[in-house]
């Protein structure tokens, strides 16, 4: 009986490791989408963004993209930063 529950135990315990780590590697949210996200939280592509000074539309900002563990970074250099979780939420 104690090695059933054993067993079990590692069992659940790689399926709850397998688990955490799907969603803090989060492959659904690629540089692409994240872009999208961001760029939808502040108004669409042309929207005017105050940038280093100048309006400027958004698609026109240079953007930086870093996969972190359960985020996703989207920077603009010098100026802002957003995250989007892995739940596609824009902080």
């Amino acid at each position: 009986m104690e090695k059933k529950k054993i067993i079990t135990l590692i069992i659940v315990s790689t399926v709850g490791i397998v688990a955490v780590g799907i969603i803090g590697w989060a492959p659904w949210i690629t540089e692409v989408q994240a872009y999208n996200l961001v760029m939808e939280k502040l108004g669409g592509p042309d929207e005017l963004y105050y940038y280093l000074g100048e309006m400027t539309p958004l698609k026109d900002i240079p953007k930086t993209f870093v996969k972190l563990p359960f985020i996703s970074s989207v920077y603009f250099p010098g100026e802002a930063v957003y995250i989007v979780t892995f739940f596609n939420l824009v902080i």
